[in-house]
């Protein structure tokens, strides 16, 4: 079971984090990943807790 939480998280990452490329280009630094997936509690209905580190200020309609 945990081996499928895996993959489906490591899938479902990569297309997040091909979104926040596309979406701030050079300005972005790195994408970070925390919570239950980093700890090993990540369960098949966790969320997925992700901090971008960009090199400028964002605004409000772009943070979210």
């Amino acid at each position: 079971m945990r081996e499928a939480v895996i993959a489906e998280v490591s899938t479902q990452l990569s297309e997040v984090v091909g979104v926040i490329e596309r979406h701030l280009g050079p300005t972005l630094l790195a994408v970070h990943l925390y919570g239950s997936a980093v700890d090993g509690g990540l369960k098949p209905h966790s969320d997925i807790d992700l901090l971008v580190t960009v090199t400028v200020r964002l605004d409000e309609t772009t943070r979210r």
